[in-house]
């Protein structure tokens, strides 16, 4: 991603109960952290960023190689640092396990 620098590095094992992205993945959200890239390593899981909670049916699915992006470089000039606090997760299928690069 140009003009910015990755500053951490993330994992986080989804679960069947709903997890708030930013505070159970370790470690947990940088304090300067203003957009990730996140991927799906094993498994389906479900995401939402509206403060709803995802379901094994409701939100968006996410599949094993699949790449989620939250950047400036996609949408110039926004923080999205606080969409990256209100990513809930949820469990479809066995355990997915998601690998999350965070940028300033």
């Amino acid at each position: 991603m140009a003009g910015v620098n990755c500053i951490d590095y993330s994992t986080l094992t989804v679960t069947n109960a709903v997890q708030v992205m930013a505070s159970t993945c370790s470690p947990t959200i940088p304090d300067r952290a203003k957009g990730a890239l996140i991927t799906c390593e094993t498994d389906q899981w479900r995401w939402t960023d509206d403060g709803s909670d995802p379901s094994s049916t409701e939100g968006h699915l996410m599949s094993p190689g699949d790449v989620l992006t939250f950047d400036s470089w996609s949408v110039p000039k926004l923080n999205w640092r606080q969409v990256l606090q209100a990513i809930r997760v949820y469990e479809v299928t066995g355990t997915p396990l998601l690998k999350i690069s965070w940028y300033d």
